[in-house]
């Protein structure tokens, strides 16, 4: 594992150990709640990272069971709420557990009645005590921006919704332990390509530290970690960015590209072909364009990271991004690890 001085970087070293006591601690939980949620209806709430999370687990539910799950801003929900019926449960996530939209979402919840499973990385959390049921990340502390509880979050959320598939016949048990040995598969991945990864984001961040913004572009469940590396890249390298679908990028946004404009592209999966034309496009217009794939591709700057699996390659992406958010702030002689405005906890709205 690499040496460095910042926090922030330590941190985001301990992700793969984070995924792996994760899976280890709470497999069995995420199956006693599968058998608990059934064929009930999910509704996802979160705010930031976890929000993202959420996204990813509505990707997963639907490529996994077929079925469709409701994502919310809990921020939006607990002012502007849905009809949740009785059949439905809520999943909640905050990595703190303390964030102050998704506790009072979970309280207005409970007030309804609503069934309430918390994911969250504190067991003496607010989330943790207003909650039904609990699952837990094991990330250990954490005090810069959202690196190592964003994965651990990920990591709990995919063992669920692997367990939701299983308990609904969509897939077998020895599919089931495929699916959880193939995550484990990808967090020793991270640990042993860590440190190459950083050398060639460390390259990349000379040109992003002169760009007045940066833009991060994706689909399906590798959408969260473009999200996840655009909220870094404004939290640590004070860069403004937006993470946002691929598709919807066409519909607008595509008049800002210039040379003061960075674009990320996170290729592979079933839009590999569309990921890389809209790459060329972008270089095409002069933004400092960047793939982030499982393979190297041609005429156009590259990271690779290899994983094929499109429902696990969000991990290595989110570190890939992380590592360039953490060498763009040093690039630009920031320290990653001071906020400067935002604590680490938001407790109020």
């Amino acid at each position: 594992m690499p040496k460095d001085e910042n926090l922030l970087f330590r941190e985001l070293s301990e992700q793969a150990e984070a995924i792996r006591r994760t899976v280890s601690k709470e497999k069995d939980e995420a199956d006693r709640v599968a058998r608990l949620l059934g064929r009930r209806r999910i509704h996802f709430l979160g705010m930031g990272s976890s929000y993202f999370a959420s996204l990813y687990g509505s990707y997963l539910l639907a490529n996994l069971t077929h079925a469709t799950a409701v994502t919310h801003l809990a921020s939006e929900f607990v002012h502007f709420p849905s009809a949740i019926g009785a059949e439905e449960v809520c999943l909640a996530l905050s990595q703190s557990g303390e964030s102050i939209e998704t506790v009072n979402t979970v309280r207005l919840l409970r007030r309804k009645r609503n069934l309430v499973i918390g994911v969250t990385n504190d067991p003496r959390s607010t989330l943790a005590k207003l909650s039904d049921h609990v699952l837990l990340t094991h990330a250990g502390s954490e005090k810069a921006s959202s690196t190592k509880t964003f994965a651990a979050t990920l990591a709990m959320v995919y063992c669920l919704m692997v367990a939701l598939a299983a308990r609904s016949k969509q897939i077998g048990e020895m599919k089931k332990e495929l699916l959880v040995n193939e995550l484990m598969r990808v967090s020793r991945a991270i640990d042993t390509r860590l440190a190459g990864w950083n050398h060639e984001a460390k390259a990349q961040s000379i040109k992003f530290a002169k760009c007045r913004a940066s833009l991060v572009l994706a689909r399906g469940p590798n959408l969260p970690a473009a999200l996840q590396g655009a909220l870094l890249l404004k939290e640590v390298a004070k860069i403004p960015a937006e993470g946002m679908s691929s598709g919807e990028f066409s519909h607008g946004p595509v008049e800002i590209l210039s040379r003061q404009i960075s674009t990320v592209v996170l290729g592979g999966g079933r839009t590999s072909k569309l990921q890389h034309q809209l790459a060329l496009r972008s270089c095409a217009l002069h933004s400092n364009t960047l793939m982030i794939t499982p393979s190297a591709v041609g005429k156009l700057e590259s990271i690779c990271h290899g994983e094929t699996d499109e429902n696990l390659a969000v991990f290595p992406c989110a570190a890939i991004l992380e590592l360039l958010a953490y060498q763009t702030a040093l690039k630009r002689k920031l320290d990653p690890d001071q906020f400067r405005v935002i604590h680490k906890v938001t407790i109020r709205e």
